[in-house]
């Protein structure tokens, strides 16, 4: 099934005000949205249209275009949505927390962007925890990669998981590895009983952490990551799906 969405990249037309753009439809196979920032986190979203819910797809027919700016700031939360058509043909639009065009002769209006947002539960890097009892709870599957800093001697993160509504084989891998050894260790809810684990040492982009381990729905699993820069810092994706 296709989803309805707005063209992300053609005239912005102003509205009676001059501000404010409308978006022409165009019917989307996948959506992306990627968030960059240090400060609030970088994760990656990725959802076929079939898959998107009812809330994403109203979410995603709020979306607005104002016209840029020249307004350049630091430090600032930017994203960028991408929605590939039925024929291949790709579409980005970008905007930031503050609007601040840069430069761009169009941008999203980050308030309209704000409804897609709270749909998801990606986590960006730096939010996940030393302290399991401080970790954030990640739901398998929904298309989030979510994102690990990776330093020399950045120290494990933990995140709590939430299985799929149906029990069966779950997979957790790692993207993007290429200069990082990275670890993965799958434990029961209290942290005190490991299941799993898998480790590599980047020696390729491909050269990830990856496991498989059967899930029961509805109990929670707590996922210890490791990800330590070794010849490329930056950071590392994590996916959660059920198979």
């Amino acid at each position: 099934m296709a989803v309805v969405l707005g063209s992300l990249v053609g005239a912005c037309s102003t509205g009676a005000d001059g501000t404010r753009g409308t978006l022409s439809n165009l019917s989307s196979q996948q959506v992306t949205l990627q968030s960059f920032g240090f400060w609030g986190g970088s994760f990656t979203w990725v959802s076929p249209g079939a898959a998107l819910t009812d809330e994403q797809v109203d979410a995603l027919d709020g979306l607005k275009l104002i016209p840029g700016n020249t307004d350049c700031l630091e430090d600032i939360q930017e994203y960028a949505l991408v929605t590939v058509d039925a024929a291949g043909q790709e579409q980005r639009v970008v905007t930031n927390d503050q609007n601040a065009g840069c430069g761009e002769q169009v941008l999203l209006d980050y308030e309209t962007l704000k409804p897609l947002l709270a749909t998801l539960q990606c986590v960006g890097t730096g939010q996940a925890s030393e302290q399991l009892s401080a970790a954030p709870t990640v739901q398998a599957g929904g298309g989030c990669q979510h994102g690990f800093f990776s330093y020399q001697g950045e120290p494990p993160r933990w995140v709590k998981v939430a299985p799929a509504s149906v029990s069966g084989p779950h997979t957790f891998e790692l993207l993007y590895c290429e200069g990082k050894t990275t670890g993965l260790e799958l434990f029961d809810e209290a942290g005190a009983v490991l299941l799993a684990q898998a480790q590599a040492d980047g020696s390729s982009a491909s050269a990830c952490a990856k496991l498989t381990h059967p899930l029961v729905a509805g109990q929670r699993y707590a996922l210890r990551v490791t990800s330590q820069a070794v010849s490329m810092g930056g950071h590392v994706s994590l996916v959660i799906r059920p198979d």
